[in-house]
């Protein structure tokens, strides 16, 4: 394996204007660099406090590399941002700090490497739509802070409505979570947030899901029930009391308080709703890593959209490589820029899993028809399989579906899609609806209304799992 072998140099991105505002390039960014071991994926996060982390990692079928990640320092001079190696979080054996020097424009940071001509970086900076999912998103669970004031059992109910309950808080690492999810909001420091657990639920021992409650951050003396009327659980979003009184509670810790109109944290598990045939198979997927971000906490039942299925794609492509994928630095889609699945389409379109529905968009809340669930996924698999692949060289690649039975539909089927169709049909990873048919697309206005063809997210996720299992990379 080949070794980072030069020193560490400043990074040098030049920003807008000459005085460059924290909000200007605070957020975390994606990408790839060219250096010695080739080309290497990188993620770099930059603090409102001028620090950060910048991280690399191995492109399948592109670099070598090993993973690895570092502190960073930021400073900013003459409009020129500086961002220095502080010190290794994860350092692989004779690595040393990497070194950028470039230029941003219209939130793409791209240079070149370390100063030498040939060895490049491209940065894409995370929109605010995926980045408010990414910080959302804990071990495949979905939490939201709701600031709106409810009394206890209101919140329980409003959660519960929206297909979801209270948070429940199972691991220092969780508690740490929603701390930072108390922290990143605007709630001042007396604000008291709703938990799942109460006084009625055993005595604070279940929370409302009926898990035991075998992780507890409680202040000191709590519960106490001061009064005779606190008898549901809180977070503080401040310190109580005096420390080393007897009367004393940290910022984040709990409370028990009363039943008054607080703010609350909603959680949601892996998926809202799922139809019994796929539950087993969406779990499966799950402990594969194969449902992303964007899909956590939905209904599994409902359809899903193009913008959806491009995560759905690039965590398919992960798992069959082992690698990471990384956004396109040139997508020509003008629709996708606020979309909360815009990383995951920059980059299932860097590896030739999506095509546009033009040559300028995407349509990324489009449903997605059954014929591109079968085509994209074919896509998937042979970048996977052949790291050299593109659509522009895809009639030199061929896949085997000899032996197949035609759908009795097959001429609905779209010529560029037939043969997607039936290798995913060959390998058991897609089948019919019944009666020998396919249902490729909507073809009429009434299929259109009753979405004969759409795919649904659970299909979508389970023919991902098959895909995974089904076909053998070499």
């Amino acid at each position: 394996m080949k070794k980072l072998i030069y020193l560490a140099l400043p990074l040098l991105i030049a920003l807008f204007g000459t005085a460059a505002h924290a909000e200007e390039y605070t957020g975390s960014y994606e990408g790839w660099y060219y250096a010695n071991q080739g080309q290497t994926g990188l993620t770099l996060t930059i603090n409102e406090d001028n620090t950060g982390v910048f991280e690399f990692y191995n492109m399948p079928g592109r670099s070598n590399a090993a993973s690895g990640s570092y502190t960073v320092t930021v400073s900013e001079e003459n409009g020129v941002l500086t961002v220095e190696g502080g010190e290794w979080i994860e350092k692989p054996s004779t690595y040393q700090f990497v070194s950028l020097e470039g230029t941003v424009d219209g939130g793409v940071y791209s240079g070149v490497v370390s100063g030498n001509s040939s060895w490049e970086f491209v940065l894409n900076k995370n929109n605010d739509s995926y980045q408010q999912i990414a910080d959302s998103v804990f071990e495949d669970h979905r939490y939201e802070l709701i600031t709106d004031g409810l009394n206890w059992e209101d919140a329980r109910a409003e959660c519960e409505e929206m297909g979801g309950h209270l948070v429940t808080i199972n691991s220092e690492a969780e508690q740490r979570f929603i701390e930072q999810l108390l922290a990143d909001s605007e709630l001042n420091d007396s604000a008291d947030v709703w938990i799942g657990t109460a006084e009625e639920l055993g005595d604070y021992s279940s929370w409302v899901t009926g898990e035991a409650v075998i992780y507890t951050n409680w202040g000191v003396p709590q519960p106490d029930n001061l009064g005779g009327g606190q008898h549901h659980a809180v977070i503080v979003n401040g310190d109580r009391g005096s420390e080393g009184g007897s009367y004393y509670i940290r910022k984040y810790q709990w409370d028990d308080n009363t039943n008054s109109r607080r703010p609350y944290i909603c959680e949601w598990e892996t998926w809202s709703d799922s139809a019994e045939w796929s539950t087993p198979e969406l779990q499966e997927a799950a402990e594969n890593g194969l449902i992303p971000d964007v899909l956590v906490g939905k209904d599994m039942t409902a359809p899903i959209t193009r913008g959806e299925f491009a995560a759905v794609s690039v965590k398919l492509f992960e798992a069959m490589t082992g690698g990471r994928a990384v956004m396109a630095s040139d997508c020509p889609f003008n629709d996708i820029a606020e979309d909360e699945s815009r990383n995951y389409i920059l980059k299932a379109y860097n590896i030739g899993a999506v095509n546009g529905m033009s040559e300028t968009t995407y349509e990324p809340s489009a449903l997605l028809q059954r014929e591109q669930l079968a085509t994209m996924l074919t896509r998937v698999y042979k970048r996977s399989e052949w790291p050299d692949w593109t659509l522009e060289t895809d009639d030199e690649y061929t896949i085997n579906y000899s032996g197949v039975k035609k759908f009795d539909d097959d001429a609905l089927i779209s010529d560029y899609a037939k043969p997607s169709v039936y290798f995913m049909v060959k390998y058991n990873v897609l089948s019919g609806i019944g009666n020998n048919l396919f249902a490729p697309r909507n073809t009429t206005p009434a299929e259109e209304a009753e979405g004969y063809a759409n795919a649904t997210r659970e299909q979508a996720v389970v023919m991902s799992l098959r895909s995974f299992e089904n076909l053998e990379i070499e």
